[in-house]
């Protein structure tokens, strides 16, 4: 347990590294966007949807990158909350500009289910380790009591 705790800490170090970068996505598009994702007045689900709203905002405006985890039974909506994370990533928040050179760059990351990072660790494909890197990373995960939590981490966006 204390290895993960390191690792944490230094994954979180790498956080907090300034980098010369300018957020291509707008504001007004976190706010329109559409996560397709039905609340029927559950307070719970209205605060999970307010959650993903408020992550995917703070990755347009350019905010200080953070973690999101969306905890919850099976059938919840956190896994389709996490694919609208990387749908609006992939399209609104991928690109950037570099401040230095005005160069416009892409940013890697996407939806990841954690089954598949096992499998294919366990095939010895460490390949998938690159993928998990990514700036953004949606990531789908099953506990031991065989509930389902979604993990998102926006990684290295940062301004």
């Amino acid at each position: 347990m204390q290895h993960i705790k390191d690792l944490l800490d230094q994954g979180i170090g790498t956080l907090v590294t300034p980098t010369n970068i300018v957020i291509s996505a707008s504001t007004r598009a976190a706010t329109e966007f559409d996560f397709r994702f039905e609340t029927f007045g559950e307070k719970k689900l209205c605060e999970m949807l307010a959650a993903a709203q408020d992550f995917v905002r703070d990755m347009a405006t350019g905010a200080d990158p953070r973690w999101l985890s969306l905890l919850g039974r099976s059938g919840t909506g956190k896994t389709h909350l996490a694919r609208g994370i990387s749908r609006f990533f992939n399209a609104e928040a991928s690109i950037y500009i570099d401040r230095v050179t005005g160069a416009h760059l892409i940013r890697q990351g996407g939806f990841i289910g954690w089954r598949k990072i096992v499998d294919q660790l366990r095939n010895g494909e460490y390949g998938i380790m690159d993928a998990v890197c990514n700036d953004c990373l949606s990531l789908s995960m099953i506990s031991a009591r065989k509930e389902r939590a979604t993990f998102l981490c926006l990684n290295s966006i940062e301004s």
